[in-house]
C-alpha cells in the first residue's frame, strides 16, 4: 500500500482526491494537508465536505513542514493552485 498524502484537501478537487484514494486498493491515506493559516485546518474534512461523512474520519492538518510530510509519503498530490503547487514541488 502507498501512502498518499493530499495538500489542499479542503476544496472540491483535494476532498474528490481523498475519496479516490480512500476506495482505492493500492492506496491508503496518509494525510490531509492546508495551508498552515487556514481557517479549515483542525476540521475534520466529513465537516468540510458532508460526501465523506462516514466515509473518511481525519482532520485537515496546517502545513508546516512540506519536506517532512513528503518524506512521510510514498505519493503527494497538491490539490492547489498552481502557483503553490509551482513552489511546493522540488
Amino acid at each position: 500500500m502507498l501512502k498518499t498524502t493530499i495538500i489542499g484537501a479542503s476544496g472540491y478537487t483535494g476532498a474528490e482526491l481523498a475519496f479516490m484514494v480512500n476506495k482505492h486498493p493500492e492506496l491508503t491515506l496518509a494525510g490531509l494537508y492546508v495551508s498552515a493559516n487556514s481557517v479549515d485546518a483542525g476540521k475534520n474534512i466529513a465537516q468540510l465536505h458532508g460526501k465523506l461523512t462516514g466515509v473518511i474520519d481525519m482532520p485537515v492538518s496546517p502545513l508546516i513542514n512540506p519536506e517532512q510530510v513528503a518524506q512521510a509519503s510514498d505519493v503527494v498530490f497538491l490539490a492547489t493552485a498552481h502557483e503553490v503547487s509551482h513552489d511546493l514541488a522540488p
